[in-house]
């Protein structure tokens, strides 16, 4: 009997603990618009909210001017670090795969505080932005051969290009919209 008590004591317990009242949802904080179009999540660009913790990758971009080949990564969020180098081949973050690409000579490009998903680091659903265009872009440019997404690591998102000689690229980073901007010299 004294053990029935206690057995029925500790569910009784655990019960009660079980369904204590949650806590009120946070109420969501303000939107700001943003400035240009989006290829994020959510779809409206008028509500695209800056994202919490890392840079979320919003278009790549990739075209040829007088004398030179530009990529352009925009971003919704604080400008992220950069570093890059001239690779043999470049291989896929964490599996070390091949990543093929067409070229003679390969520039690997890690954008760190970046990424393509930034729902794990949000506390509010609404403001979850996700990058939803191609991982892979094939331009077939004077330098600029391909780009192909290598990775999306714990805020590091990497790049490898594809460029049919060597040539040191001109990084530039601009605010208003964020964007990491790389020029290669025909």
């Amino acid at each position: 009997m004294r053990r029935r008590t206690l057995t029925c004591l500790v569910v009784l317990t655990v019960v009660a603990g079980c369904t204590q009242q949650a806590p009120p949802a946070p109420t969501p904080a303000p939107t700001p618009a943003a400035s240009t179009a989006s290829t994020a999540a959510p779809s409206s660009p008028s509500t695209v909210a800056a994202p919490e913790g890392a840079a979320v990758l919003s278009s790549v971009r990739v075209g040829s001017h007088p004398g030179h080949d530009r990529i352009v990564f925009e971003f919704n969020g604080t400008p992220p670090t950069y570093d890059h180098s001239f690779v043999d081949r470049v291989t896929q973050d964490g599996s070390g795969a091949p990543v093929p690409l067409q070229g003679k000579a390969f520039l690997q490009l890690t954008l760190h505080g970046a990424t393509t998903d930034n729902s794990f680091q949000v506390t509010d659903p609404a403001r979850a932005l996700r990058y939803d265009g191609p991982r892979r872009l094939t331009p077939a440019l004077a330098v600029v051969q391909e780009v192909a997404q290598a990775g999306d690591f714990e805020a590091d998102l990497s790049f490898g290009i594809g460029l049919n000689r060597r040539t040191p690229p001109r990084v530039s980073v601009l605010t208003g919209p964020t964007r990491v901007i790389l020029d290669l010299d025909h």
